[in-house]
């Protein structure tokens, strides 16, 4: 059977720099579910807690008290956090004379949808030498004060995006998904989130060690659904309704039909920076992608780091969007070398893990196909 140490549900206060333990809720916490994406990290958490009448009065805002809304939450196995984010909701349920709550949570990636950035009074970015993540950097530092400022996990990029007219006022949140849409000169897909103690990351996709094993018979379902339905491999950048360089996939070209897209990219990006974007979309988007999620209900495995590469069993709960699962099973003995093959080995987009079954939802996918359903919801949850 699988091993279940028992997770630990905290309430914080809002100060971050020097938090305020509120309450351990671990031993009445109920239908506990939480989940990880990209662009993001953390995304959502959400718990019923019994409660008194009078409990759930500090939970909700009355007469001038701000109640527990934007309070941290955390999430940890022992000492290691598994999730955190702010509350955001709160609901009062009353049944049959029974009390509870309904908490959501949001991970502090919403942080960065809580205030405008604009380019005025701040660096002109139509001028000058700069990249992805000099701009991702200056948005966090002027307008996201939730965000830890350690900036050392955001990784450099090399492609020059000199041109971009970010006057507009608008969140940081829609600015670093638009930015990292725009790939580099590698053609690479890139990533942000926001990890263990609001910490930010920038990193692209990386599928050179599998972090997670699993076998056929632990999926509580399976279905390996390759879709070209949005196959595309020529793909237009558009600026408004100014249009760039066409940019396609030879390989793809080679085997299927001519499927062709616009790609709207921000105001000002220059040449070198549509081709990259259009190119780095018309390779991720050029062949029939595996786009069914599916669900883990037995043992999952990782490897233990040790010479020879043993594997051990893990909590599911430990999986987060960003890892690489591979379905071992499935897999041919000469296939030693990890790749992203869209039929055993995936790079994980979402997470979605239920406590009172011991369940993990894996979405396997690549961004440029499912991320644009995924990123309104993301936003959406905090209205």
């Amino acid at each position: 059977m699988p091993l279940k140490p028992r997770l630990q549900i905290r309430l914080f206060d809002n100060n971050l720099a020097s938090p305020t333990l509120i309450d351990d809720l671990t031993d009445r916490v109920a239908n506990l579910t939480f989940s990880t994406a990209l662009n993001g990290g953390f995304k959502v958490c959400s718990f019923a807690l019994p409660t008194t009448i009078g409990e759930a009065w500090l939970w909700l805002h009355r007469e001038g008290k701000r109640g527990y809304h934007f309070s941290r939450i955390t999430i940890h196995e022992d000492q290691t956090l598994i999730w955190e984010g702010r509350v955001m909701e709160v609901e009062l349920q009353v049944q049959a004379g029974e009390q509870s709550l309904r908490i959501t949570a949001t991970g502090y990636w919403g942080a960065c949808r809580d205030r405008f950035y604009t380019a005025t009074g701040n660096t002109n970015w139509a001028s000058g030498s700069h990249t992805i993540d000099d701009i991702i950097k200056e948005m966090l530092t002027e307008e996201c004060p939730d965000i830890n400022s350690d900036q050392t996990n955001i990784t450099a990029t090399s492609r020059d995006v000199v041109g971009l007219d970010l006057t507009v006022k608008e969140y940081p949140q829609t600015r670093i998904n638009e930015l990292t849409a725009l790939s580099d000169s590698d053609g690479s897909m890139w990533f942000f989130a926001i990890w263990d103690s609001r910490t930010p990351y920038l990193t692209k996709r990386d599928a050179s060690a599998v972090d997670w094993y699993v076998w056929m018979e632990d999926l509580g379902n399976l279905n390996l659904r390759q879709s070209a339905m949005e196959l595309r491999n020529a793909v237009l950048p558009f600026i408004s309704t100014t249009e760039g360089t066409n940019q396609t996939d030879t390989t793809s070209l080679l085997l299927y039909p001519r499927r062709e897209v616009k790609f709207t990219v921000p105001t000002g990006t220059n040449a070198n920076t549509q081709a990259d974007a259009a190119s780095a979309q018309a390779t991720d988007r050029g062949f029939p992608r595996q786009s069914q999620a599916f669900n883990i209900s037995g043992r999952i495995y990782r490897t233990t780091g040790e010479s020879g590469g043993r594997l051990e069993e893990a909590q599911k709960w430990r999986v987060r969007a960003g890892d690489v699962v591979r379905i071992q099973d499935l897999v041919p003995v000469s296939a030693s070398t990890p790749s992203l093959d869209d039929v055993r080995t995936f790079f994980v987009m979402e997470t979605n893990y239920t406590a009172s079954n011991d369940t993990l939802s894996l979405q396997p996918d690549r961004r440029s196909r499912r991320l644009t359903n995924i990123l309104p919801k993301l936003g959406a949850i905090e209205r």
